[in-house]
């Protein structure tokens, strides 16, 4: 018998597939496992971007990697968890952007029974999520990189018929604001700070609660993840310690209008 020849060994990675490995971009996306947060986990992986997926809550994201935080932890060693291991997981590398998308909604009046329990889910899902990110991003995203935190449209007023949910969100909001001041917040020189506020989403979750509304002012949460990819692609076009509320009309493109939080 006559053996075969042997396959040629692989050639070795050459300089411009080394360049390009080191120039992948990278995303921290806190709050991976909510809807809006695997829809920007799906969008962003698309464009090849490598994701690096935090949730206390979900057990398994489609992500470059998911990083584990215990959501049985107080918000301080969920923070410590985070930065340990996206530490580990960068190995030296630094983020391009950071993108929180963790939150919910409750509602609650001064009268009603359950307001303050509310109100400290509200708080920790949506203000202590976005000082974690913004803790993660002092010492891991890269000079001129962006963090969005999430708002939301109906804390630039007044929320009476819901205390827990605009308390929450303007204090998200005043960490926006606060943050765009790089030098004395501690953030990476150059970097930015941006707010997103939607109004509603197309979720199925809000669907099931408001069958009846008209859908065409919703926008859709492939209209808010596309949008977030560009921002963090080139963080040119947007202005620091702004919120970008959501609009949409008459089933026309989500439009993203910078405003003031405060």
């Amino acid at each position: 018998d006559i053996a075969s020849p042997a396959a040629p060994a692989p050639p070795p990675l050459g300089p411009p597939l080394v360049a390009m490995a080191a120039a992948a971009r990278r995303v921290l996306i806190v709050g991976a496992g909510g809807q809006l947060g695997r829809k920007v986990c799906e969008v962003f992986g698309a464009r090849a971007w490598q994701t690096f997926g935090a949730d206390p809550f979900a057990t398994k994201l489609e992500v470059t990697q998911m990083l584990s935080m215990n959501g049985k932890s107080s918000p301080e060693d969920q923070g410590r968890q985070l930065v340990s291991a996206l530490q580990s997981a960068l190995a030296g590398a630094k983020l391009d952007a950071v993108v929180n998308v963790a939150g919910g909604f409750a509602m609650g009046a001064a009268s009603d029974a359950d307001m303050v329990a509310n109100l400290r889910t509200m708080v920790e899902s949506s203000l202590y999520s976005s000082a974690i990110a913004a803790h993660a991003a002092s010492g891991l995203l890269r000079p001129g990189g962006l963090l969005v935190l999430p708002g939301a449209a109906a804390a630039l007023g007044p929320t009476a018929w819901s205390l827990p949910y605009g308390a929450s969100k303007a204090a998200v909001h005043h960490l926006v604001r606060s943050l765009a001041d790089v030098e004395t917040s501690g953030l990476p020189a150059g970097s930015k700070t941006i707010g997103l506020a939607p109004q509603m989403l197309d979720t199925a979750q809000n669907r099931k609660a408001m069958p009846d509304a008209d859908r065409s002012t919703w926008a859709t949460l492939d209209e808010v993840a596309e949008q977030l990819e560009a921002w963090c692609s080139d963080p040119s076009g947007v202005d620091s310690g702004l919120v970008y509320v959501v609009h949409k009309a008459g089933g026309r493109p989500a439009t993203f209008e910078p405003t003031k939080p405060l």
